[in-house]
């Protein structure tokens, strides 16, 4: 309706705040019937129902009323400022990129830790495999520079008689021997080897859990703002106001 009358302000009516008199869905669409009520004065008075369906056919818009003359009914599309929402996708996708970065870096953290224990695991596994050990020989006839510890059962001797040069051949063909030769230097590097091995191994693989923890918080979070940029973006595309 047009307002003729000076100073005479709209009645103005949320599409979505009003009562629903009846639904009808057709296949390819749906009759929706609302119910205005106001108190109206004497005289042209104008009613504006504002923000109806963003996909509402505007030449199938009828309005009925009882104890009134409805002079015009006008269907109206008013272009919205998106500003504000265009800014605010702008500054999600920002911090959308700054997540995805951190998670970027933590995966990395994540691979050369992995790394490290695998070197680490690399060197226990050759030492508990037991390298072959080498033979030795003693300047003393019948003697041989035993370890500290005492004689192993497979340590091999090889014995030089004085006035006689060694033969090569001879020595070529001596056994090896599979065990290793220990004596307290090298009993107290393989200690300090294992206590090294045993706590640089506890505290890499519980760095890398916690590590896996904040991977996953970060890709929930990354999860979480691509479901708002979806919703700006719709509001953007289609249309901003609750219908």
């Amino acid at each position: 309706m047009i307002v003729e009358q000076p100073g005479c302000a709209p009645h103005l009516f949320e599409a979505h705040e009003l009562a629903t008199k009846s639904v009808i869905v057709y296949s390819d669409r749906a009759e929706v019937k609302r119910l205005v009520t106001v108190d109206l004065s004497k005289g042209n008075q104008e009613i504006v129902i504002q923000n109806v369906s963003a996909v509402i056919e505007p030449q199938s818009v009828r309005v009925d009323g009882r104890g009134v003359l409805i002079q015009e009914v006008q269907y109206q599309e008013v272009p919205m400022d998106m500003t504000h929402e265009t800014d605010k996708i702008l500054q999600i996708e920002r911090q959308k990129i700054e997540v995805e970065n951190e998670r970027f870096a933590i995966e990395d953290e994540c691979c050369s830790i992995k790394k490290r224990i695998d070197v680490l695991d690399g060197v226990a596994g050759q030492i508990s495999s037991g390298p072959a050990a080498m033979p030795f020989s003693s300047s003393n006839q019948g003697s041989s520079h035993l370890p500290a510890s005492g004689s192993q059962p497979h340590l091999v001797r090889r014995h030089t008689v004085t006035g006689q040069e060694p033969n090569p051949l001879a020595m070529s063909t001596t056994p090896m021997s599979n065990g290793f030769f220990f004596n307290h230097e090298s009993l107290d590097n393989l200690a300090k080897f294992l206590s090294y091995y045993g706590d640089a191994v506890r505290d890499m693989k519980k760095e890398l859990r916690k590590r896996q923890r904040e991977t996953q918080q970060l890709s929930e979070k990354i999860d979480q703002l691509d479901r708002q940029l979806d919703q700006l973006r719709c509001v953007a595309e289609y249309d901003s106001i609750k219908r």
